[in-house]
């Protein structure tokens, strides 16, 4: 025993220093969502609705003279209407929660003003994953079978191109059958209320907690399913966000959530109405997509002006922005390394942009971990914006935030935004798709 201070003798009165705050450990890039600018036009009572003009008059020509004039043939006109996307988050709260966390002496946050702040995040994440995909609410899709027993935890595997980027912690899912048309279910029994407990990037695992019926009591359709029972899962099901289909879905529904690019850069495929407007009966109302028959090919500097130069052709717009991943920056950036012809610069708000020359002037590239693979976007600036019925807000009409749960010390508060990504012009608007992904891992 030593008679002097060390830190032995000293461990009664030593304290422990706690950082500030909490420290995230998972991706929270909000970028697509953030860069879309806000119309100033409200999609109030049935909707926003626009005009458009297909043709213009064609009661044109030259004649001999004396000659009868052209007939006059009016041009062909047409209405879109845009409607919003009701998004929503909610918290719960003890009052005891409350007090306890209050102030740094007690918590490393305030428990109450984290709780508001990180749901407020939370739905801004989401709606950025709302903004790659067509509205249908899909997140991944099993690369190989697997067993959902009912009883216990379980894992999904989702090594393909998407991999399991979309999925978060926590997150509610459904599943439901390859071509997405229904929910995965047998004779009442289904997958719906299934919540990720961890998810594994490198080897495109996602673990899930054993599964709950309490995960159905809210649920807007599967309420009356049970989901505690095994069940044989085939590669090629897809998770879908919960609540985001109804349980037999199909391409004609309306989404559930914002239409986000894979919706908007369509021709029909994945909507066949947008906006209001059949794509077959007005085929001018549909985007440009440069496909190659579902078989992946290398980017090439061709086929980037090939996009650039459909846009120009189709619509008289030229893109100013162009859109892509991680995965396809790499490949575009492994052009252009041997001439060093890339110029990185930073857009206003921090983002990270490359710039594509086309011969008629830079065109800025906006990456964002959150795009879809083997995909890359093209359009002019402005085409697409939020039209906000609602912005972001506190649901508190009687003019309180919080609410008591009736005979319960519990409080509860809901955000919500009221919103839809639109565009007035769809034919400027160029995809550049199937696409060699490389591999992040």
């Amino acid at each position: 025993m030593t008679t002097y201070a060390d830190t032995t003798n000293l461990t009664e009165i030593l304290k422990n220093v706690y950082g500030e705050g909490i420290t995230n450990q998972f991706n929270d890039e909000k970028i697509t969502y953030n860069l879309f600018g806000k119309s100033d036009r409200k999609p109030g009572g049935k909707g926003y609705v626009f005009a458009l003009r297909y043709a213009r008059a064609q009661g044109t020509g030259a004649r001999g003279e004396s000659s009868k004039l052209p007939d006059p043939l009016t041009g062909k006109k047409d209405q879109g209407t845009i409607t919003p996307k009701f998004n929503y988050g909610s918290i719960r709260i003890t009052g005891p929660a409350i007090e306890i966390a209050k102030g740094n002496a007690a918590a490393f946050v305030d428990g109450l003003a984290d709780e508001i702040d990180d749901i407020y995040q939370s739905i801004i994440v989401d709606l950025n994953r709302q903004c790659h995909w067509d509205g249908f609410g899909q997140l991944a899709r099993l690369s190989a079978a697997t067993t959902y027993p009912g009883n216990a935890t379980w894992c999904g595997t989702f090594d393909n191109d998407i991999g399991v980027k979309y999925f978060q912690e926590g997150m509610m899912c459904d599943f439901y059958l390859s071509a997405g048309t229904s929910n995965f279910e047998n004779t009442g029994t289904c997958m719906a209320g299934s919540r990720v407990l961890s998810i594994n990037p490198a080897t495109n695992v996602v673990v899930f907690e054993a599964p709950s019926a309490d995960y159905l009591t809210n649920h807007p359709y599967a309420s009356g399913l049970v989901n505690t029972s095994a069940l044989s899962v085939t590669a090629g099901v897809m998770a879908i966000k919960t609540g985001a289909r109804d349980l037999a879905w199909a391409s004609t529904d309306t989404p559930t959530e914002i239409t986000g690019l894979d919706g908007i850069y369509d021709d029909g495929t994945a909507l066949a109405t947008f906006e209001g407007i059949t794509v077959a009966t007005y085929p001018k109302w549909k985007a440009n997509i440069l496909s190659n028959s579902s078989v992946n090919r290398e980017l090439s500097i061709d086929l980037m002006l090939n996009a650039v130069d459909v846009t120009r052709q189709v619509s008289g717009m030229k893109p100013d922005i162009i859109r892509m991943g991680l995965g396809q920056r790499r490949k575009y950036a492994n052009l252009l390394m041997p001439d060093v012809r890339f110029a990185p610069t930073v857009l206003k708000g921090g983002y990270e942009t490359l710039t594509f020359s086309a011969g008629d002037g830079s065109i800025e590239i906006v990456v964002d971990p959150m795009q879809q693979p083997n995909k890359i976007y093209f359009e002019p600036k402005g085409i697409i914006q939020k039209y906000e019925l609602t912005p972001l807000g506190w649901g508190n009409l009687d003019g309180s935030q919080l609410h008591q749960r009736a005979q319960y010390d519990e409080w509860e508060a809901f955000l919500r935004i009221y919103t839809q990504l639109g565009v007035e012009r769809r034919n400027c608007l160029t995809l550049l798709k199937d696409l060699v992904e490389p591999n992040l891992f």
